[in-house]
């Protein structure tokens, strides 16, 4: 009978996806319970178990949409690899479907790529979606990108195509708040003077669609409070209106030029949980700056209706100005320039050539010539812009890191359709993996993932060294770098392979494994940390890169000699000392590192630090130096360091050759030291690994590494740098593992963990966050901190704390919700379950329900629940589960969610102290 029922779903659910543009079709569990006359939770039921079968692909939007696999592969014209995507562009962003009104805005995958994702997440929230804010310097774009954010949520369905996009720059009206109300909310017959009959407001040409103000710091507190009726109960009141108000539905979006914090008041920030700060010119990047230029002279090529032959310094001289009027200030230039090439050629001339002769006098009058003569020296030819072209013509964004991954990918099938598995297929495959890591190494970072640069390279450190411990390996070059860039850049951009690639990448991939198992075991754990800790999708492209690189990395054994490093001032100081030891030796002894004579010492460090990840230490590293003050240079040295460090001052080629020499002959590295500082008259020390270690807080929460990172971003700001404490969100369950959190003390001297769960992590003292709300147990703080600094400079940190840690800070910090409402919602939940239950929750409950229950409203509304928790290992009273579900039904009503059983386990845990 089910199989019946499943097949029947599948039926209509094809018969649905044949009805008109797919990308435009919503089917939902509803449209197919409506059309089979079934229960809603049924036909979702079997439509999940066709997404497990593979049959059906499912949109995690809401609601949540269903598509036959085959109809959506046949529209985009290839093979889906996943069978959940969390948008419809993911899955429609192919070969001939065009991108969504914002992932079209220029900027969507750099700058602009947090911005964008962020006002997506508005439009989906439920009703009239989150208001916005956008923010940022005059002329960079602020109401283009409203009017986008209009377009997208027309394309996706959020407003229908008839709807309005209403426009009220509010700086007209500033001096008149009366005259503003009259205009956003109407009035009514006899309101005021001249009167003579009702009249609506902006707010009622706008229901139903969007209303942009700009300019809103113009409003004033008068103003800014005349919205607060809309903003909190969806009801407006005409001016002399004597009824109660009506509803609207309308979309609200502001932008302003100014300070949010000093212009506006906090209630009315308060309620405007998604605040956008749009980057003016001069921050874009250089590839956005040559796009906005091209469109710009495309607009002009359609509008004199010519093309335009388009000199390349020109564009190198426009993409490299200081623009103080931003965008709007380069449209100029380019208009300009434009008319002044018009008047130098006929009106039947097809083509129009705009070269440096028609730049604006005033781009040559901000620059000095030797500025000028630098970008005039580059290429001299031209781009042809035609007006029937479209921007993508004209971009070229191979460029883009997501795209050389793919190219490298493409090569790679190439070479396998040649060459087969063979020992040349993987050599030259392995030869283009270390291609590209360069190329992403050395690439100018965007910081634009869910997954920050910094946060990759922690975790794939603590993997990588887990490994090393486990299977006795040794990771050799920047394994940890690389393969955190790889995974940070493939993030953002995961193409469908075609069904024949897919398949091509899984028969290499599978081989490989069958080759070399170790490589095979360690790639998998790397993705499953991808996977789980991170929430990345991985698929065989990740697999693939991961065994070619790692095919070679994992071939270099640990390494007991000591190493040795020469460094010295000067061009070439410590590469002949170096050179003339080595030689003299017949082996490479020694590693040398020439430094300029105005380097810092922090640079030496880190040019030190680059050295260690680059080589396998384990017994020691000897660093000769040629001047004293380099003895302390072992305090800017990052990263892991479990080895003895020796420092041997006054280096020359007498004391190198000395030190080589004990080396070899297996002297203890005090030994090397204190042997070549008599000898030679030079200073000697040693430094062990508990001197060179950073100390470290780390902050965890048992609901994911979201919650972590703000919780330590209010911890960064609360030390300011005031202490030499390292502050690190970790995942609760690398916390709760004893052997992850050996490893970290490898690194680092682990002072305390601050989060709302205790992960008992043996030896580490743990700091409830909801006792630093409450001010609480400062003692344990005081106790951590009293290592790194005196007891003043500790209570004025904990003063710090206690001002940063209020309950609504923490959860504005947390969550993108109003922490008022939220609170609100809280208490009467709290209040609920104390009347059900007869408990009392004690006030360090309270805190951490605050704390918990707003992240996970947020996580719900998002549709990214806790799916997990184990009901086994507890003996749970059943009437308190059931209590608690009661209590939270407030939160279901207010919010239209569902609050899974999973998250009710979490709860549990904090109302019985577990």
């Amino acid at each position: 009978m089910s199989e019946d029922i499943k097949s029947e779903i599948y039926t209509r659910l094809v018969s649905l996806c044949e009805e008109g543009d797919l990308s435009a079709v919503i089917i939902t569990a509803d449209t197919i319970a409506n059309n089979l006359q079934i229960k809603r939770n049924t036909a979702s039921h079997y439509l999940n178990m066709l997404v497990t079968e593979g049959k059906v692909i499912k949109v995690n939007t809401r609601p949540v949409r269903f598509y036959s696999r085959a109809a959506v592969e046949k529209a985009i014209g290839k093979a889906l690899v996943d069978s959940i995507y969390s948008s419809t562009a993911d899955i429609f962003h192919q070969k001939g479907i065009p991108d969504d009104p914002m992932s079209a805005v220029i900027g969507s995958k750099q700058s602009l790529f947090s911005q964008v994702k962020r006002m997506k997440a508005a439009a989906r929230y439920p009703g009239v979606g989150l208001p916005v804010l956008l923010t940022g310097p005059t002329g960079s774009g602020k109401s283009y990108l409203a009017r986008v954010f209009y377009d997208y949520c027309v394309s996706e369905g959020y407003l229908s195509g008839d709807s309005s996009f209403v426009h009220l720059n509010c700086a007209e009206y500033a001096d008149n708040p009366e005259l503003l109300a009259s205009i956003l909310f109407g009035y009514r017959r006899g309101a005021f003077t001249g009167a003579s009959k009702d009249s609506p407001g902006l707010f009622d040409q706008a229901d139903k669609g969007m209303l942009f103000l700009d300019e809103v710091h113009r409003l004033g507190a008068k103003g800014q409070e005349k919205l607060f009726e809309y903003l909190d109960n969806g009801v407006i009141s005409p001016l002399g209106e004597t009824k109660a108000g009506h509803k609207v539905t309308v979309r609200l979006v502001f932008a302003t030029t100014e300070n949010v914090q000093s212009n506006f008041l906090q209630t009315f920030i308060r309620r405007i949980p998604v605040q956008v700060e749009i980057p003016g010119i001069n921050e874009r990047t250089q590839f956005e700056r040559e796009s906005l230029a091209k469109l710009f002279f495309l607009n002009q090529s359609r509008r004199i209706g010519k093309d335009i032959k388009l000199s390349k310094q020109v564009l190198s001289i426009l993409t490299s100005q200081h623009y103080d009027s931003n965008v709007g200030q380069m449209k100029n230039y380019i208009t300009l320039a434009v008319a002044n090439a018009l008047a130098k050629v006929n009106e039947s001339s097809k083509n129009l050539l705009v070269d440096i002769g028609n730049l604006p006098n005033e781009i040559w009058s901000k620059n000095d010539a030797d500025s000028v003569r630098l970008r005039l020296s580059g290429d001299g030819t031209t781009i042809l812009i035609r007006s029937g072209m479209n921007l993508k013509e004209l971009i070229d964004d191979d460029s883009d890191q997501d795209n050389q991954i793919r190219l490298i990918f493409t090569q790679i099938l190439g070479l396998y359709d040649n060459l087969g598995l063979s020992l040349q297929f993987i050599k030259s495959s392995t030869d283009l993996i270390n291609t590209l890591s360069d190329e992403m190494i050395f690439s100018n970072v965007i910081d634009r993932g869910e997954v920050p640069l910094d946060l990759m390279k922690k975790m794939t450190q603590a993997k990588l060294h887990s490994l090393e411990d486990n299977f006795s390996v040794k990771f050799s070059g920047n394994s940890l770098v690389v393969i955190a860039y790889f995974l940070y850049y493939r993030q953002f951009n995961y193409w469908v392979l075609t069904a024949k690639n897919h398949e091509l990448l899984n028969e290499i991939s599978s081989n490989l494994a069958e080759q070399d198992a170790s490589v095979a075991t360690f790639t998998d754990e790397i993705l499953k940390m991808t996977h789980s800790a991170l929430s990345l999708p991985v698929d065989v492209v990740d697999r693939l890169f991961l065994q070619l690189y790692l095919h070679e990395a994992i071939k270099v054994t640990k390494n007991n000699t000591i190493r040795c490093l020469v460094l010295a001032h000067g061009y070439s100081t410590a590469s002949s000392i170096a050179n003339v030891v080595n030689r003299l030796v017949g082996y490479s002894a020694l590693g040398y590192i020439d430094m300029p004579l105005n380097i810092s010492v922090e640079t030496i460090g880190q040019r030190v630090s680059e050295y260690i990840a680059s080589n396998s230490i384990t017994s020691g590293l000897i660093l000769m130096v040629d001047m004293g003050s380099l003895s302390g240079i072992h305090k800017y040295i990052h990263g892991t360091i479990d080895f003895p460090i020796g420092i041997i001052t006054n280096v020359s080629t007498q004391s190198a050759l000395s030190v080589v020499d004990q080396v070899a002959h297996n002297k203890s590295i005090d030994e090397i030291v204190t042997h070549t500082a008599k000898t030679v008259h030079s200073e000697g020390r040693t430094i062990y690994p508990q001197e060179v270690k950073k100390n470290l807080i780390i902050t965890c929460c048992n609901t994911g590494i979201g919650t972590a990172n703000q919780i330590k971003r209010l911890l960064d700001s609360s030390f300011a740098e005031k202490i030499d404490v390292v502050v690190n969100a970790y995942e609760y369950a690398v916390v709760s593992d004893s052997s992850q959190m050996a490893t970290l003390r490898r690194t680092y001297n682990v002072l305390a963990i601050v989060g709302t769960v205790n992960p008992h992590a043996e030896g580490v003292p743990f700091i409830p966050l909801e006792k630093l709300i409450l001010g609480e147990d400062s003692g344990a703080m005081l106790r951590a901190l009293g290592v790194v600094a005196g007891k003043k400079q500790v209570d004025e940190i904990v003063t710090t704390l206690l001002h940063n840690f209020t309950i609504e800070r923490v959860i504005n910090s947390l969550t993108i919700l109003d922490a008022s409402g939220v609170m609100d919602a809280i208490d009467v939940v709290m209040s609920r379950f104390v009347q059900l239950s007869g408990s009392v929750l004690a006030n360090p409950q309270r805190m951490a329900l605050y704390v918990h229950v707003s992240c996970m409203i947020e996580r719900l509304i998002r549709n990214e629940p806790i799916t997990t928790y184990d009901w086994k290992t507890n003996d749970f009273d059943t009437k308190t589960v059931e209590d608690i579900k009661k209590a939270l039904s407030v939160i279901e009503t207010k919010y239209s969610v569902t609050v899974p059983k999973s998250e009710v386990g979490y709860i549990y845990d904090i109302i019985r102290g577990d």
